[in-house]
């Protein structure tokens, strides 16, 4: 299965008609129109997801978990974005009000949803991707936040665990910017996202254009680390060839399941390099 790139999700409100026109130059992998409860008329709504695509991103557009329309059909749109999930029961009326093929994006904005991540993540094969909103989680927990104290630490992990169990890509920032969302320099947010990373999110919704190229990078494996799994995968090969499935590299002790993440690291990187390669393709088809 191709792999799914979508280290940066650039969240722009429809109210703000200068970031929605320039949010297609971010480089983002994916946009998201954020429309709130607004009625959006069709042709609109269709010339909006058409601006975006002109940088090659995925778009989305959000939507209410308790709206009783169906959403209009949009030529291009990837999928929705949905707030206000509860549990996974309370999920399901809602994906079969939305026809067609297009992604369902969950957030996790509650106790209740976090702890029912199960039945939200496998309600349909539809869901690819599950966002982490802490600060919704905050705001219902009752949360006065601490820069110093994690307090998600559970919630979080208890997401990102079900959710790659279930072949679901949790997306999410790390605690303190999750919550204060703050514009900050380009390195401290790349930092951030890499601590994301490694607790196992793979990607961010972005509140600010600027986050976009700090994602980009932090969830793009290094030409240094693509350098090394390159090596590995050689002397592996090289000890297999010879009979042994442990062999020395650098002082290090290379055997199977070193091998084995190797082939993920180089995999993860061709895809994101496949990515940009669209990327670039489509703003130079318009410039």
């Amino acid at each position: 299965m191709k792999l799914l790139i979508r280290r940066s999700n650039l969240l722009v409100s429809l109210d703000d008609d200068a970031r929605v026109a320039d949010a297609w130059r971010a480089d983002a992998d994916a946009i998201t129109l954020d429309r709130g409860r607004q009625a959006i008329p069709a042709a609109r709504l269709q010339a909006l997801v058409a601006q975006c695509r002109r940088g090659g991103a995925e778009v989305f557009v959000t939507m209410e978990a308790d709206e009783a329309a169906a959403p209009q059909r949009v030529d291009g749109l990837t999928g929705y974005v949905v707030r206000g999930i509860r549990n996974g029961e309370g999920l399901r009326p809602l994906i079969e009000r939305v026809s067609g093929d297009g992604e369902i994006v969950p957030v996790v904005g509650c106790a209740r949803a976090a702890w029912d991540i199960r039945a939200v993540v496998t309600a349909s094969s539809r869901i690819r991707q599950v966002i982490v909103d802490e600060a919704a989680l905050a705001v219902e927990l009752g949360i006065r936040i601490d820069p110093t104290l994690d307090p998600f630490v559970y919630a979080r992990g208890r997401v990102i665990t079900e959710a790659i169990a279930a072949g679901v890509s949790p997306i999410g920032m790390s605690f303190p910017l999750s919550v204060l969302k703050e514009e900050s320099a380009a390195d401290v947010v790349h930092q951030a996202a890499l601590n994301a990373k490694n607790t196992g999110m793979k990607g961010v919704l972005c509140p600010h254009a600027s986050w976009v190229a700090p994602m980009n990078r932090a969830f793009t494996p290094t030409p240094e680390l693509v350098e090394w799994n390159r090596r590995v995968r050689a002397a592996f090969a090289a000890g297999v060839a010879q009979g042994t499935a442990a062999v020395p590299l650098d002082g290090k002790m290379i055997d199977v399941p070193v091998d084995e993440w190797a082939i993920v690291v180089l995999a993860m990187a061709e895809a994101c390099a496949a990515r940009d390669a669209e990327k670039r393709a489509a703003r130079a088809a318009n410039p």
